[in-house]
């Protein structure tokens, strides 16, 4: 398959003047046949590496991720690049990049083939500097203090995986998803997010250390939705995880969010395997209470082979 090569004038993207610093086109991400790369580096490695999939294909779109790049750069710790994915948008996002001023460092890496959020997010951390990562999806919203006090929480928990806020629902379908998370726990292990599913954490809530991502193997584009349940299940399995009961980010639910479809027998199918391989190296109570759990799937997997797709709001 041909790629095209893409180069943008002027340096680093973003609306604010900035230093000139000594740029270099780098050819990352040789793993990866679907993404061109756009890459501009400066000298130091960030603290953290933010990473926004973007797929931008009405005036909404637009609007929302203007928003979205708004808040990264109203964030009070600055320590941070940003990488911007994009996944074969059908708008131009260059002139929202622009519009925003006060962001740091951006790299854009442009897709060849539209390939999801999965992979786009893996090309991301593929070519993220920082020691941390953290997720924004190009519809959502950090508040100012999300990255400052999730790097606190960090560095007082230094053997923890990764950090994960609270989070408010907004936008025209706020009223679908209610989460009570007032229950979740400090430290959650593996069984608590089991039993309480797969809305628990949005990906815009996390900050993960890059090095784990990499040790699970990034995200698995295999599934059709969850993809980040799972990478945050086998991010236990290496190292706590904890959760900083602050609402630092905002989910936006709207039309484009809530009507995809879901193959659920396929993610049923993934989803009891890793439980299966957790299980195997389980102490004796989570095992105990992870059969039940388990009977549970495979009772599911058959309804799902008869009614396997629906979407989102079904």
């Amino acid at each position: 398959m041909a790629e095209s090569r893409d180069r943008v004038s002027g340096g680093v993207w973003g609306g604010a003047p900035r230093k000139s610093h000594r740029t270099e086109l780098l050819p990352l991400l040789a793993k990866n046949r679907f993404c061109d790369t756009i890459m501009y580096m400066v000298e130091s490695h960030p603290r953290v590496s933010v990473v926004v999939p973007v797929y931008c294909h009405t005036s909404d779109h637009a609007q929302y991720l203007r928003e979205a790049l708004e808040s990264v750069a109203g964030q009070s710790f600055r320590d941070f690049e940003v990488i911007i994915v994009d996944d074969v948008s059908p708008k131009d996002i260059a002139p929202i990049i622009d519009s925003v001023n006060n962001l740091p460092d951006v790299t854009i890496l442009r897709n060849v083939l539209n390939v999801g959020h999965a992979q786009s997010r893996n090309a991301g951390v593929r070519a993220a500097r920082g020691e941390f990562v953290a997720f924004l999806d190009h519809d959502d919203i950090w508040m100012p203090g999300k990255l400052a006090r999730q790097i606190e929480i960090m560095d007082a928990n230094p053997d923890a995986a990764m950090v994960f806020c609270d989070m408010i629902t907004f936008g025209e379908h706020a009223g679908r998803l209610n989460i009570d998370q007032s229950i979740i726990p400090a430290r959650p292990g593996f069984y608590w997010f089991v039993a309480h599913g797969n809305f628990t954490i949005s990906a815009s809530a996390v900050l993960i250390k890059r090095q784990i991502m990499l040790d699970i193997g990034l995200f698995d584009d295999r599934y059709s939705t969850c993809d980040d349940f799972d990478a945050w299940l086998k991010a236990l399995m290496l190292a706590p995880v904890v959760h900083l009961p602050e609402k630092l980010a905002k989910y936006r639910l709207h039309g484009s969010n809530v009507n995809y479809t879901v193959d659920r027998l396929n993610d049923n199918i993934l989803l009891t395997a890793l439980i299966w391989r957790y299980w195997r190296v389980a102490p004796i109570a989570d095992k105990i209470r992870l059969l039940p759990r388990l009977a549970r799937k495979y009772v599911g997997r058959a309804y799902f082979t008869i009614r396997r797709f629906r979407t989102f709001e079904n």
